[in-house]
Order: structure tokens, then sequence, then C-alpha cells
């Protein structure tokens, strides 16, 4: 009863703090985006505030804390493909906090919403209507025109949130890309977030640790010599068994 009641206070206050900076913060992203959009083709600045935005939202609650492992894998003079599991409506904040410009694939019902839609769109993040032959195959032209630019696109392979925690099977659009394209894909691994706000809650978890660990490249030669199925596979039984070593790290 006494965990409930800690859940059911911490959720409010957060809940309240989203509610009352959501709009002064909007505001100043939005002049932000104005003074640089003749400079900044990219998006880079508006993007790099949205990370400061996300990590305010990430730690306000004193009871979380946030691992971000293996930054150094990252090579900031490439341009990724990158993939991750889909624990919660966290998980794109979290992925911010590894402070690389990408152009995120979003569902178009989350682009609907004040604020969040509204970034997604100023910040040139591209947006598929599920089931849709014709906005999947503008999605995949939206995304090879950023990576020709240099920009990383980021997808989540399991089209959907987990309902238990574990890692579903993949969608093949991110590794077909990887292949058309011979951009590398760099996998990412999160843990957490399931906990702290579960599919469907709105009840935040009192103390939780969040993991965002980078895995290993897959270079351009490597996806070569896969089939497309074997890719896949090869991808996700890696992040399975990251993941696994995250939340049993002493076995």
């Amino acid at each position: 009863m006494l965990h409930k009641l800690d859940s059911f206070f911490v959720s409010l206050y957060i809940w309240m703090f989203i509610v009352i900076t959501i709009f002064p913060l909007f505001l100043l992203y939005f002049v932000i985006w104005i003074l640089v959009f003749p400079f900044d083709r990219k998006k880079k600045t508006a993007h790099y505030f949205t990370v400061l935005w996300t990590r305010v939202y990430l730690t306000i609650n004193p009871g979380w804390r946030i691992r971000v492992e293996n930054r150094q894998k990252i090579d900031r003079s490439k341009h990724y493909i990158m993939v991750s599991n889909h624990q919660s409506i966290i998980d794109i904040a979290l992925l911010l906090q590894l402070r690389i410009n990408f152009r995120w694939i979003s569902k178009i019902e989350l682009a609907k919403f004040p604020f969040v839609g509204w970034v997604i769109w100023m910040n040139d993040h591209i947006v598929v209507r599920r089931g849709d032959k014709q906005s999947v195959a503008k999605m995949a032209e939206s995304c090879k025109r950023s990576l020709s630019q240099g920009i990383s696109v980021f997808m989540f392979p399991e089209g959907t949130r987990t309902r238990n925690g574990a890692i579903q099977e993949f969608k093949e659009g991110a590794f077909i890309l990887a292949r058309d394209t011979g951009v590398p894909i760099l996998p990412i691994v999160l843990d957490g977030a399931s906990s702290a706000l579960p599919n469907k809650g709105f009840w935040f978890r009192v103390n939780q640790v969040f993991t965002v660990r980078v895995l290993d490249e897959i270079p351009a030669s490597a996806i070569k010599e896969f089939d497309l199925q074997h890719l896949i596979d090869h991808v996700r039984n890696g992040m399975i068994r990251e993941l696994e070593q995250i939340q049993n790290p002493h076995q």
C-alpha cells in the first residue's frame, strides 16, 4: 500500500511538472528553431535542445538514474541506421541522451499530439502510417534522403512497444534500408523503461535505473554477407543477449 502511495505522489509530481513546463520549454525551443533555421538545415541545434529538454524530465525524479554505456562505440564521423528495442514511451528520451543527431521514424498518430507532434515536424523526423504501402514507401525515401545528407535514422524494428519487457520479433524495414544504402547498423539496447512506465500505464516507478547500451556496429561489408533473415536474426539475437546480461549481470 505504501509503495502504491509513493508511486501515486511521484507520478503526480512528474505529470504536473511536465504540464507546467512543456509550454515555456516549447516556446524556448521555437525561438531557437527560428533563430538557427537559416544556418542549420540539418536541425542539429534544435535536436540538441530536445536532448536537454528530455534530460530535464528524466532527472526530475531523484529516484531515477541513467546509465549510458559504450558511448565511445559511436563513430561521430559516420551516420547510421540505429535500431533499438521498444519498452515504453520513455524510450526516445533515453535514446536522445546518446547526443547523436538522428531522424526518428514515428507513427503518424504520435505526430498529431500537441508539442510532441510539433517537434516531430519541426525537427524533420519521419512519420509513417502503419499498414499503408504508399506511406511506407514515402518513409523509405525520406530515410534515404536523410542518410544521403549524413544524418542517421532511427527505427524501432519491433514496430510497437513490448508488453512483457522481452524483445519481440523484428520487422525487416530497417534491414532492407541498410542493405539498399550500404549504411552500417548501430544496435542499441534499452532497459528500465518498461518498469518505470509500463505499456498503457500512467504511474511511474519511484526508483529506477535506466540503461542505454550501445553495441558494436554492423558494418556495411558484413551486411552484404548476410541474407536478409540472417541479418535480422543476428542483430536481434545479439540484442537479446545484451538485454539478458543487463538484467542479470552476475549470471
